[in-house]
C-alpha cells in the first residue's frame, strides 16, 4: 500500500503530504479543485512523462516522494517478485513491514534524478517497478474494454499460463525465425546464379588474408616498421655507436671502470658487492648490443618481404573499408555469406530441411496451444459466473455475459480468438462488449472485471480516477460497497463526484483551492466524521447544507456503517 505521498512544486500544487490508510482512500471536491492533479503526480513518480506546463516554479526542484508498505506473508505480494529484490528483501523473522521510498526529482536544468530505496535507477527500472506497484484508472482506461485485442489478456491473468505461454514463446520466436529463413531462401532463389557469383567473389577476397585479430594487428605492425625502416635502422645506429665508441663508448668505459674497482676492493672487502654490480652492467650492456645488431639486420631492406607485408596490408584496408570498419564486422559479413552461400549452393536440400523443421515448429505449437486453449476455456467459465454475479450486485440484473473463443491461424497467442459477449436486458441477444455497452455498464463492467482479477492480480494498489463518471446516484450505494470489498484484499484510492461511493469511505480527504501570496494553490484536508457529514451534504445539495442534506448525509454514514 501507499501509507505516505508528498509533492512538492507540481501543478498547482505547492507543497503537500498525505498518508493513505490500507483500505478505501477517497478524494472529493469540487470541479477544477485539483484532484486529478495528486494523482498525475504520483504518475510521474511512477515513471511517466513530465510535460514543463506541470511544474509550479521552473526556478525550483520538481518533487514527488512516495512510500510504500507492504503486508507480510501475503501470498501475492509483490516481494514475491525477484524485481524488488534489488531493493528489499521480505525476511520473515522482522517484526516491521519493508518499505520502499521511490523519490523523483525534476531539477530545473531539465534532469532527472531517481532513487529507490537511496539506490539510484533510471526511468525505464521505475516504470518497471512502478507497473507491478499502482494500476490506474481513469475516466477512459476503461475503454480497453472496447478493444478486442486485450480480452485474451485479461482472460489469460485468470489463468495461470505462465508455464505454457513462456514455453509457447521460446518455441514461438524460434518458428519465426525458421519462417524467415525459409523466406531468405526463397529470395535468393529467384537470382540464385548472379547472388551466387557475388557470395562467392566476396568470400574468395575475404580469404586471402587471415580473419583472426593476432595476423591482423602483426601485419600492421610490419607495416609501421616498413614505413619508418629509415629512422628505425638510424635510432637503432646511433645506440651501437654510443655502445661501441672506441673513445667514449659505453662497453668501452664499463671495462675501464674495472680498474679502480679492484683497487677498491684490495683495501675494503665491503665493496666487493661493487664489482658483481660493474659485472651485471657489463653483461647486460654486451646483451644491448647483441640484440641491436640482430634488429638492424631485420630492418634491413627485404624487397619480397616489403612487398609481401604491403599487399597483406592493402587487402585488409580494403576489405576493412568494403565489409568493416572492424575486423570483427568483417568476419560476421563472412560468416553470414558462407551461410548464404552454402544454403544457395544446397537450395533444394535445405528448402526441403527448412520445411521439414517449420513442419515439426507447428505440431509442437498446436501441442502447446491446445493446452492454452483447455486452461482459457475453463477460465472463460469461471469468468462468466463472476461476472454476471457481479453485473448483477451492480444493477445489471437481467445481464448475461460470455467470453466466446473461436479457432484461428498459429499466432503469438497460441490459436484462440477471446471476444467478450454481454447482454444487459431481457430479450437482447448477445453482442461483442464493444457494440453494446454504454458508458455507465462498462464502467461496471471493468469494476466486475477488478473484482475477478483480485485473487490472481498482485499489484497492491488501485486508483480509479472518476470512473464513476458515468454511473448514476441510484446505483452509488451499490458501486461504493463494491469498492468496499475490493478495498478489503488491495488498497483503493479514489477520486468521486458521487455522496453514495464516499461514504464507504476509510479515510476521506476533501481537496479545494485558495489563494496563498497571490498565488492559487491546492489544500487538501483529512475529514473527520463532523466533516465527512457536511462534505456528502454539500456534494448532494450543493455548497450550502440544508438540514435535509445532512440528515440524509449522517443516515448514509450510519447505513454504510451497518454495512
Amino acid at each position: 500500500m501507499i501509507s505516505q505521498l508528498k509533492i512538492r512544486n507540481f501543478g498547482i500544487i505547492d507543497d503537500i503530504s498525505l498518508e493513505f490508510c490500507s483500505g478505501l482512500n477517497i478524494f472529493t471536491g469540487e470541479t477544477g479543485a485539483g484532484k486529478s492533479i495528486i494523482m498525475d503526480a504520483l504518475r510521474f513518480c511512477l515513471g511517466e512523462r513530465l510535460d514543463s506546463s506541470q511544474i509550479r516554479d521552473s526556478d525550483k526542484p520538481c518533487i514527488v516522494e512516495a512510500m510504500f508498505e507492504f503486508r507480510k506473508g501475503e501470498g501475492t505480494s509483490p516481494l514475491r517478485n525477484p524485481i524488488f529484490s534489488e531493493y528489499i528483501s521480505d525476511n520473515e523473522g522482522e517484526e516491521t513491514s519493508p518499505l520502499l521510498i521511490i523519490n523523483r526529482v525534476y531539477l530545473p536544468d531539465g534532469r532527472n534524478r531517481i532513487k529507490i530505496n537511496g539506490f539510484n535507477v533510471t526511468v525505464t527500472q521505475l516504470k518497471e517497478i512502478g507497473n507491478h506497484l499502482v494500476d490506474f484508472h481513469g475516466q477512459h482506461d476503461h475503454q480497453m474494454l472496447f478493444s478486442e485485442e486485450s480480452h485474451i489478456e485479461i482472460l489469460d491473468r485468470l489463468s495461470d499460463l505462465n508455464t505454457e505461454k513462456n514455453e509457447y514463446e521460446e518455441k514461438y520466436n524460434a518458428y519465426l525465425q525458421l519462417q524467415k529463413d525459409l523466406n531468405e531462401l526463397h529470395s535468393f532463389s529467384a537470382n540464385r546464379e548472379r547472388e551466387s557469383d557475388m557470395l562467392n567473389y566476396q568470400i574468395k577476397e575475404l580469404e586471402q588474408v587471415s580473419l583472426e585479430e593476432d595476423a591482423y594487428q602483426n601485419i600492421l605492425q610490419e607495416h609501421s616498421r616498413i614505413a619508418n625502416s629509415e629512422k628505425l635502422y638510424e635510432f637503432a645506429k646511433q645506440l651501437i655507436d654510443i655502445l661501441e665508441n672506441e673513445e667514449s663508448g659505453l662497453n668501452r668505459t664499463i671495462s675501464r671502470s674495472f680498474t679502480p674497482m679492484r683497487s677498491l676492493n684490495n683495501l675494503d672487502d665491503s665493496t666487493v658487492k661493487f664489482a658483481e654490480i660493474l659485472s651485471r652492467i657489463q653483461n647486460d650492456s654486451s646483451e644491448l648490443l647483441q640484440v641491436l645488431n640482430k634488429y638492424l639486420e631485420e630492418i634491413s631492406f627485404d624487397p619480397d618481404k616489403t612487398r609481401e607485408i604491403n599487399s597483406y596490408y592493402d587487402i585488409y584496408y580494403e576489405i576493412t573499408r568494403k565489409y568493416g570498419p572492424t575486423l570483427e564486422d568483417v568476419r560476421k559479413f563472412y560468416n553470414t555469406a558462407k551461410k548464404k552461400y552454402e544454403l544457395l549452393s544446397n537450395l533444394e536440400h535445405n528448402d526441403v530441411k527448412l520445411r521439414e523443421k517449420i513442419e515439426l515448429s507447428e505440431r509442437e505449437l498446436e501441442q502447446i496451444a491446445k493446452k492454452l486453449t483447455q486452461k482459457r476455456k475453463k477460465s472463460a467459465g469461471i469468468l462468466k459466473t463472476t461476472i454476471e454475479k457481479e453485473l448483477k450486485e451492480l444493477g445489471i440484473l437481467n445481464v448475461l455475459f460470455e467470453c466466446r473463443m473461436e479457432k484461428v491461424e498459429l499466432n503469438r497467442d497460441g490459436m484462440d480468438r477471446v471476444v467478450f459477449y454481454i447482454s444487459p436486458n431481457i430479450g437482447e441477444e448477445l453482442k461483442p462488449l464493444s457494440k453494446i455497452a454504454s458508458g455507465g455498464e462498462s464502467a461496471r463492467v471493468m469494476l466486475a472485471l477488478k473484482k475477478a482479477l483480485t485473487k490472481v492480480d498482485p499489484i497492491p494498489v488501485l486508483i480509479f480516477d472518476e470512473i464513476d463518471a458515468q454511473i448514476g446516484g441510484r446505483l452509488g450505494d451499490i458501486t461504493g460497497k463494491k469498492l468496499k470489498e475490493l478495498s478489503d484484499n488491495r488498497q483503493v484510492i479514489l477520486i468521486t463526484h458521487l455522496p453514495q461511493i464516499a461514504a464507504f469511505s476509510d479515510q476521506h480527504f476533501k481537496v479545494t483551492k485558495k489563494v496563498k501570496d497571490n498565488r492559487t494553490i491546492i489544500n487538501v484536508d483529512l475529514l473527520d466524521k463532523t466533516a465527512r457529514v457536511e462534505e456528502l451534504a454539500k456534494m448532494m445539495s450543493g455548497e450550502k447544507e440544508s438540514p435535509i442534506a445532512l440528515k440524509h448525509a449522517k443516515e448514509m454514514l450510519n447505513h454504510v456503517e451497518g454495512v
